[in-house]
């Protein structure tokens, strides 16, 4: 295929990239496997999304410190366009991959979150109830567009709507079928490396994590608050409450998350191995865990739900730990601390994320911590819980008495 300096280029959705010491790369794409130069990372970059041969090269030029580096730069552009790695008219649609390697580019995916029941509805009602015809909006991971859809529907004078991944295209093609395109424009990127030809009014965001923190709501809402967004901008959601509660998890599904010591014993039965060292360093971690709603809400309760910490979205991020008592409800074993939380999304309109809120259609999960050893209880004990958000939505919940790296 010959380009010339107008000609727009993507690099295609799907990648499997190698680095070496020396930073020559490996791609593996189309099922086979190709080797360029010390420049393929930047070129990978700078095309992800569409944009000029021109522009993509004038973006690189503070690297280009000389004539050789600009024929090794080309050099390896049009091998990576002869290879189909940069391409006019990359595949849109959902990807062929298998789930997980697609991410949201997987039809399962955007299948498991529209079919579930409750939840996408919920935010559409926030949405009806926050926004007015004077309103600009930005859709952070707007996915199938089904959010940006709502808004405009709602009334926004404009809606722009943000996917990095390569559920956007197809995004696209739903909100023009739906007669959306001439109030909602489509941004494939990174919401930290965006900018807006105007502040928006309300965010809309379903970034929001099975712990509601950990899929980075809050780092990217602070980053949208001081640069894309007007001072006195509406989010939804905009606070969460998070509960905290003790259980017992049956011994088949703790097994799928710690090393107990049945394990060690079997596997030593069966290959005639001693993986006690993996025991050993079992014990020193905090084992966090997802599992679905409707298997956690048949665990037997051992306390009732004690509130863990309340979250605006509106302040500025950081580093946190909060320390909670947590009274026994119930005789018999603790062995995990389940989470959940109350998502304020709109003025009258709240999200739960409790077991007992979700079933078999839920697209989400229960976040919860399985301790490294069961405490005996009885009505009328306390245990001592302490949950530290470390940010970037990485958080444990540590057991008084345990002892963890």
């Amino acid at each position: 295929m010959s380009v010339s300096s107008g000609t727009v280029l993507r690099r295609v959705p799907e990648l499997l990239v190698e680095v070496d010491s020396s930073h020559q790369v490996r791609v593996h794409h189309d099922r086979r496997i190709f080797e360029f130069g010390h420049h393929a990372m930047s070129l990978l970059d700078v095309f992800y999304e569409p944009r000029s041969l021109a522009e993509g090269i004038q973006r690189l030029r503070p690297r280009l410190t000389g004539h050789r580096a600009v024929e090794e730069l080309v050099g390896t552009l049009t091998a990576m366009v002869n290879a189909g790695i940069l391409t006019t008219e990359a595949p849109d649609g959902f990807t062929d991959l298998m789930f997980p390697i697609g991410g949201y580019g997987l039809a399962y995916l955007n299948i498991a979150i529209l079919e579930d029941p409750l939840r996408k509805g919920l935010f559409i009602k926030a949405i009806e109830e926050t926004v007015t015809p004077d309103d600009v909006v930005l859709d952070l991971g707007t996915g199938s567009g089904i959010l940006a859809i709502a808004a405009a529907r709602a009334g926004a004078r404009h809606v722009y709507a943000l996917e990095p991944a390569r559920s956007g295209d197809l995004a696209a093609k739903v909100i023009a079928h739906n007669g959306y395109a001439d109030r909602v424009t489509m941004i494939r990127g990174w919401s930290t490396t965006t900018e807006l030809p105007e502040r928006a009014t309300v965010l809309t965001t379903d970034i929001v994590g099975n712990d509601c923190l950990d899929m980075v709501i809050w780092e990217n809402l602070q980053d949208a608050r001081r640069r894309l967004l007007t001072p006195d901008a509406r989010l939804i959601p905009d606070s969460f409450e998070t509960y905290v509660y003790l259980a017992c998890m049956p011994e088949d599904m703790r097994a799928r998350h710690r090393v107990l010591p049945e394990h060690i014993e079997r596997w030593q039965d069966r290959f005639g191995m001693d993986f006690s060292p993996m025991l050993e360093e079992d014990l020193k971690r905090v084992a966090g865990f997802y599992e679905r709603p409707e298997k956690v809400q048949e665990w037997e309760r051992m306390s009732e739900p004690v509130p863990l910490y309340t979250l605006d979205l509106n302040t500025d991020v950081r580093k946190f730990a909060n320390t909670v008592t947590v009274p026994v409800s119930h005789s018999g074993v603790v062995n995990a601390a389940i989470v959940f939380f109350k998502g304020r999304i709109g003025p009258t309109t709240y999200l739960s994320t409790a077991p007992w809120d979700g079933g078999d259609r839920s697209h989400w999960y229960t976040a919860g911590w399985a301790f490294a050893d069961g405490r005996r209880v009885k009505p009328g004990d306390q245990l001592t819980l302490t949950y530290h958000y470390e940010g970037d939505g990485r958080a444990r919940i540590v057991l008084d008495g345990e002892e963890t790296l």
